[in-house]
């Protein structure tokens, strides 16, 4: 999480470890419950705005290979054949 963001972004931290902290040594009451929770939030939103940054200038681009060969043309599928008929009866009769 932290690696892709840049460094002045890693201020969002904490929030975020104060609010674990708080969580983890919270006496039951529920100032304490609802202030970690909110800086728990408030350190997701940071690092929601935060930009991203991928590296994408380590990676090389691949090299460009000749162009592929033209797909070969496709059969000609036979048409569909007619269906056999089916001599219907009277349902009086059956």
């Amino acid at each position: 999480m932290f690696l892709e963001v840049p460094r002045k972004w890693w201020v969002a931290a904490v929030p975020l470890v104060l609010g674990f902290v708080l969580l983890l040594t919270g006496d039951g009451t529920m100032r304490r419950t609802v202030a970690a929770i909110v800086l728990l939030l408030l350190a997701m939103v940071l690092f929601g705005m935060a930009p991203m940054r991928y590296v994408q200038s380590a990676r090389t681009p691949p090299e460009r290979t000749a162009e592929p060969p033209p797909p070969t043309p496709i059969a000609a599928i036979d048409p569909p054949r007619s269906r056999a008929s089916i001599e219907g009866r009277d349902p009086s009769e059956v």
